[in-house]
């Protein structure tokens, strides 16, 4: 009978000590699934990317391949354009993310200041529509009304415009491309920006009027400089989200003409699925990768997170 009792009380003291642990680590235990799942979908993979770019074409096991150092990264940027796709990508990403800022900011301080409640929900609406349409429906519709022939925009530009050949939106692809990314994705900034210019004070708008401060003062010295935390924080998403267009730019141009829309992404799809050059293809993802990830935090750096968790 005392045995029993002993063992008992040592259950007791063990469940007694899990539940203390449990109470003690309960945030960790709770993002530990979370942790687990992003070491299964990033660390693995970027570890088995590193290890691809560092080694030989491999016919059967890549696993026994040749150990070749960074002569992949050799291949990438003196005969894989790697240096070109990354010129046309920074040139698409600073474009498009300077124009649907503006064009979002300043769709949102429109529609803020419009006094009918029924007049914003419309509006609203209608300008996140093209944030609905799937880049590659996108793409589509956008090669017909591009189309020479029976497009519509090429049509208009010829009626209103002085360009009448049917191949000038070819002379700049960059361009067009970069419009539609535009008209997709600028929803996306003008529902942040909205949603800052809403969480505005109405007192500090109010002062500011009361001064005799015109409108665009009202915005560049009170409104915006309260907006910094949102507007750093959606230009730093929608950054890091350019970076990865591909669905776009593959089904309008498909990098072309030539190569004057390849974008690294459409150049790392290119190199592994068309000319079968794993190790290349992964070589500029791992340099692509690093690239991207230093921008970020120079930019986190330089700018910081200041007032935004306030």
């Amino acid at each position: 009978m005392p045995t029993e009792t002993k063992t008992d009380t040592a259950r007791e003291r063990g469940l007694a000590r899990l539940h203390n642990l449990w109470n003690e680590y309960l945030p960790y235990w709770f993002i530990a699934p979370m942790v687990l799942v992003m070491i299964l979908i990033t660390f693995f993979p970027g570890a088995y990317n590193l290890y691809l770019s560092l080694i030989g074409e491999a016919t059967t096991n890549v696993f026994a391949a040749e150990f070749v150092g960074l002569s992949n990264f050799e291949t990438a940027f003196a005969r894989g354009g790697a240096i070109h796709s990354f010129v046309i990508t920074i040139a698409v990403v600073v474009s498009a993310l300077l124009l649907e800022s503006v064009l979002g900011f300043v769709l949102a301080a429109f529609v803020a200041g419009v006094e009918s409640s029924r007049a914003k929900s419309f509006y609203r609406i209608l300008f996140i529509i093209p944030m609905a349409v799937a880049p590659v429906s996108m793409a589509t519709i956008g090669r017909i009304m591009l189309n020479s022939e029976i497009g519509i925009i090429p049509y208009l530009i010829e009626m209103v415009t002085p360009f009448s050949s049917p191949g000038f939106l070819s002379n700049i692809p960059l361009f067009t491309v970069i419009l539609l990314d535009t008209w997709n994705w600028t929803p996306f900034m003008f529902i942040i920006f909205y949603a800052g210019l809403s969480s505005v004070p109405d007192t500090l708008v109010e002062a500011s009027r009361v001064d005799g401060a015109p409108l665009w003062r009202r915005y560049v010295h009170v409104i915006i400089p309260y907006m910094k935390p949102v507007v750093f924080v959606a230009a730093l998403i929608r950054m890091i989200d350019l970076f990865r267009t591909f669905g776009v730019v593959y089904g309008l141009t498909q990098g072309g003409p030539g190569t004057a829309t390849q974008l690294v992404s459409i150049n790392i799809y290119e190199q592994m699925f068309i000319n079968n050059q794993i190790t290349v293809a992964a070589a500029i993802a791992l340099v692509y990768l690093v690239m991207v990830v230093a921008l970020c935090n120079i930019i986190i750096a330089k700018v910081g997170f200041e007032g935004v968790w306030d």
